[in-house]
Parts: C-alpha cells; structure tokens; sequence
C-alpha cells in the first residue's frame, strides 16, 4: 500500500520534537501558567496530609493533646478543600490549553494539506492525511498538555514527600533513592519500545482509513461484482495488523508500572525492616514512623503516573513526528509576480513534452497549440493521447518538463497561480460537488454569492429544470459528493458553476457526457452563444459534441497530428474522419 512519505531530512532527536510541540503551547502560557500554580497547590495539600500524619500519632494517640484532638478534623478537612480546589483549576486550566493546541494544529495541518502540489495527492492516499488529521492530533494533545500535567504537579509532590522523608529520616531516604538509577534505566528502555510502537500504531491507523474511505466510496463497485468478501478480508488484514502493534504497545504499557512498582516495593520493605528495629534498634518515633509511612505510601501514586507519563509523552512524539513531517512538506509554489484582472485568453503551447513519471512514456511529446482569444477549439483523440494533461499545464498544476506554454503571450511561469486559475472555469468529468445547497456549490468559491449570476447560469446550465421541482429548490442541499442528484443533474451543477465564475477561459473536459441528448443540446447552444466573448477548450470522446467548434485538433501519442474545422477535416478522410464514422 501507498505511504505518505516521511521526511527525507536526517531523522531529529525526540527531544526536539518535543520542545517543538511544547511551543504550540507556549501562546496560552498565562492559562497553563495558571494551572500550573493550581499543580503546585494540590501537590503540597496532598503532601501535606504526610506531614499531619506526625503530630497526630504522638500528640493526638500517645500524648493525647486536646489542642490536636479538636483541630485534627478542621486541618484534614481544609487540606481537601485546597486540594480538591486546585484539582479543579490545573484540570480546567490544562483540558483548555489542550483543546486549543488540538485546534491551531489542525488548523495549521488542514490549510498546509489543502495546498500541497497535486503530484503528492497523486501519489499518497488522502485517507492518510485524514487518519493524521483525527487520530494523530488527539495523541499530541495528550503529550503536549495532559502529560506536562502529571509531570509538573506529580514531581512537585514527590519532591516535597522526598524532602518530608529526608527530614524524618534522612538514613531511611538514602535506601530508597538507591533504587533511583535502576528506574531510570527502566524508563530509558521503555521510551523506546512505547516511540516504536506508537509510530506503528498510527501508520496502521492510516491503512484502515485508507481500506474503509474505498470499500465505503465504491460501494456500487462492492454490491455490483459481490466484492463483500474482497473487502472483509482486505479489512481484516489491516485491522489485525493494528490490534497486533497495539497489544505490543499494551505489553510494554501493563509491564512498566509494575515493574517500576516492584522495585520501589523491595526499598519500601527494607525502609520497614530498619524502622522497626531490624537494623538493631529503634530509629524513630512510633509517629515518626507513621508519617514516614504515610509519605512512601503516597509517593507510590505519583512515582506510577510518573511512569506511565513516560507512554503518553513517547505516543505524542511519535504522532507529533508525524504531525511535523507533514506541516514541513512544500506547498503548491504561488508562481510569479504577475496578476492580472483580466486576461484576453490568447493561449499558446510550444513543444512541450510532459511525462507523470520521470524517465517514463511521455505524456505530451512535442505539442504545438495556438488559441487565438474568443476563438472554441476541440482537442479530440483517443483515452490516453495526453489531452486532459494539456488542461493541468495549462493550469499549473504539473510543470513541463521542456518546451513553453504562455498566455496573453506571457509565459504560465510569470502569472501568480491564483490570478492564472481566477481566470480560468473548468469542468470535468469528474462531477465533483461539496456537501452544501445547489447555490453554495454553484457560487463556491465566492463568499459574497451573487444571487443574480446564480440564477443565469443554473438557467444556462438547464439546473433550474429539475430545481425548480425541488421543495427548497437551488437551496437543495446536495449530499455528499453530491449523492442526493442524478448524474446528469450533478454535471448541469458543474457546468453551472464554471459557467458563473465568468472567466475569459472556459475548459470543458467531458462535461455533457452525462446529459441526455436534449440537454446537451441545450447546454451546447448556451455555451456555443459565448464563443466570441471567451476562449473555450472543448475535451470530448463524442465527436458530436464538438462539430460547431472554430478548430478541431486530433490528439494522437501526445502530439497534434491533424486540424481543422468539421467539414475540412471530412473531407481529407484522414484521423478524424475515420473517427467520427466509428462513431456513427
């Protein structure tokens, strides 16, 4: 299967790409910082209950203080007071850094993957770039916010239940930090495992989009040749592999804690051993004794989310690896300086070889085109001979690999891309709409919608024929894909819309081959009453649709091999002629 390729630039360190996650955090620092301070709060109240634990046991059980007795309940109860307040800030504060980070980067991920040159979509699957736009973020959000979270109150409190400990006993300390570089070398090893399995994970994710967006897109395709079991299985395949990086991932995820646990566990016992007296004598009070307990105790909680931050943290670099390589990719380049308003839609192609492929079959091989401007001309051939190419360099979508085209006599180079395509309405076969009304996908792309222009080229485009029918009429919305219209009221849409942008060039590739004789008919005459008023490329199979055309080129092996009108090329019996009688 296809990948979205990773960057080709030396792999970077996870600690760069961590630092560069953490500053899409760094504009809502005033909210974090907030939180933060909500972390430090509820750290020292959770400590702090250790600490109450010392007078109540000598002073309240052995000495039996009234002064303790009667304020022990009012000092427990305040420390959960503050600790359940500023439990509440630091999750609010970090829930609405996070869900800000989630937006800005799918905002930033969306409008850099809507400008990507057209040769990465013909090389990737979309459905990749969706499984990252959904599932990758939501990992990042985690590692950017929530995992800071634990890290910043959860160390805040052990160092603070570290620093009881030292006071109470700074012998007994020594024994449990001897397990520390034994943790660390746990950690250590773990990262890597979670990174790794992490990545797989979310490559996994992208394949099962990418198998559901076909099956789901071709399901005429599915139900007709009975390609359930194809599609299952297919399915399966992918699904499978996910479940099985995930249980690896679950694994390492179950076995960390534990781990960890047990070796704390081991210093825990052996601190029990010497503070009973094991060591040959008592070292503590019977108080001292309990708070010191207390404080181990309460370190476990914070020492097991410590280590399972470390997942969090290695799941978001992986997603934000991901996430980076693809806001790095170069977008479309935006062409030259020159914008014209308005161009006269004089078009010239000169030699021009093409190939998708480097080194492969090209495409174009020596194409020469002259469009003179308010001039129909029809590139007619067989599937394959290059003529739909010619409409993508014209637009720039690909670049020649030699030769020149230019308009108004200007090379495409000079134009900015946006002026060049604001001149230009196209239709394709391809009967692309947008889930909105019959006017949205009519006027898309201008966010002012002139009402007026909307309803002359739905006329002209014979829209209004079946929309007047409609409840809502040209407020129908259409469905996805345009899935709630015919195939032939979805290209009336189509040319509706090329047709109300009112550019000086007007490319037609197949756009009636889904009409009916009738309002083809209808649609041809309107367009043929603006030949004059705008260059128009006509692109067709059927030949009937292109007689009344100024000029009729045949398309052959990327090259132009024959010209003329209707009636002269008839009359040679060459190329054209023998295809119009195939026809017939």
């Amino acid at each position: 299967m296809t990948r979205v390729s990773r960057s080709d630039s030396p792999p970077v360190s996870p600690r760069y790409i961590y630092r560069r996650l953490l500053r899409h955090v760094w504009p809502y620092r005033w909210v974090f910082l907030l939180g933060i301070v909500g972390m430090f709060v509820g750290g020292a109240a959770e400590a702090s209950f250790a600490a109450l634990l010392k007078p109540i046991m000598d002073e309240g059980f052995v000495n039996r203080d009234q002064d303790i007795i009667r304020l022990t309940p009012f000092a427990l109860v305040a420390v959960f007071v503050v600790r359940g307040l500023a439990g509440f800030v630091d999750g609010y504060c970090v829930q609405w850094v996070g869900r800000k980070v989630i937006f800005d980067l799918r905002r930033e991920m969306f409008a850099r993957m809507i400008r990507l040159p057209m040769f990465h979509f013909d090389n990737h699957p979309t459905s990749e770039l969706v499984s990252k736009l959904i599932f990758d973020v939501e990992q990042v959000a985690q590692a950017s916010t929530t995992a800071v979270r634990i890290f910043f109150k959860d160390s805040f409190t052990a160092i603070i239940l570290f620093g009881w400990l030292i006071w109470l006993s700074w012998e007994l300390t020594l024994i449990f930090l001897a397990v520390a570089p034994v943790i660390a070398f746990l950690v250590n090893k773990l990262s890597k495992r979670f990174r790794y399995t992490s990545t797989r994970i979310q490559d996994s994710m992208g394949d099962i989009t990418h198998v559901a967006k076909e099956a789901f897109q071709g399901h005429q395709v599915v139900k007709v040749f009975d390609g359930y079991a194809r599609e299952e299985k297919l399915f399966d395949r992918v699904n499978r592999g996910n479940r099985r990086f995930a249980m690896r991932k679950a694994v390492v995820s179950a076995a960390s804690v534990p781990v960890i646990m047990l070796v704390a566990g081991v210093a825990v016992a052996v601190i029990i051993f010497f503070a009973l007296g094991g060591g040959g004598g008592q070292i503590v009070s019977p108080g001292t004794f309990v708070s010191y307990l207390g404080a181990v105790m309460l370190l476990q909680a914070p020492i097991k989310r410590l280590a399972k931050v470390n997942e969090i943290i290695q799941t978001g670099v992986a997603a934000a690896e991901s996430i980076f390589n693809v806001i790095d990719l170069d977008i479309e380049a935006s062409g030259g300086q020159y914008a014209p308003d308005k161009i006269r839609g004089e078009i010239r192609f000169d030699d021009v070889h093409f190939d998708y492929v480097p080194g492969g079959a090209p495409v174009l091989d020596g194409f020469d085109l002259h469009v003179a401007p308010g001039r129909t001309i029809a590139l007619v051939g067989a599937s394959g001979s290059g003529k739909s190419t010619v409409v993508s360099l014209l637009l720039a979508f690909y670049r020649a690999a030699s030769g020149r085209i230019s308009i108004d006599g200007r090379p495409i180079e000079d134009y900015d891309r946006k002026a060049l395509r604001r001149n230009v309405a196209l239709v394709t076969q391809n009967t692309f709409l947008f889930d909105g009304t019959i006017e949205e996908n009519i006027a898309y792309g201008d966010e002012t919608m002139d009402a007026e222009r909307v309803a002359a080229a739905a006329r002209t485009a014979r829209v209004t024929a079946f929309a007047d029918q409609l409840e809502n009429g040209l407020r129908t919305r259409v469905g996805e894909q345009g899935g709630r219209l015919s195939g032939g009221q979805k290209q009336r849409v189509v040319i509706a819309r090329a047709l109300y942008r009112q550019a000086p060039i007007l490319i037609l590739d197949e756009a009636t081959s889904a009409l009916d004789n009738t309002s083809e008919q209808m649609v041809r005459d309107a367009i043929n009453a603006l030949s004059g008023e705008r260059t128009i490329i006509v692109i067709a199979h059927r030949l009937s649709t292109v007689v009344g055309a100024d000029c009729i080129h045949v398309v052959d092996a990327g090259r132009i091999v024959e010209s003329g009108t209707h009636d002269e090329l008839m009359r040679r019996g060459g190329a054209y002629s023998r295809l119009y009688r195939q026809q017939e």
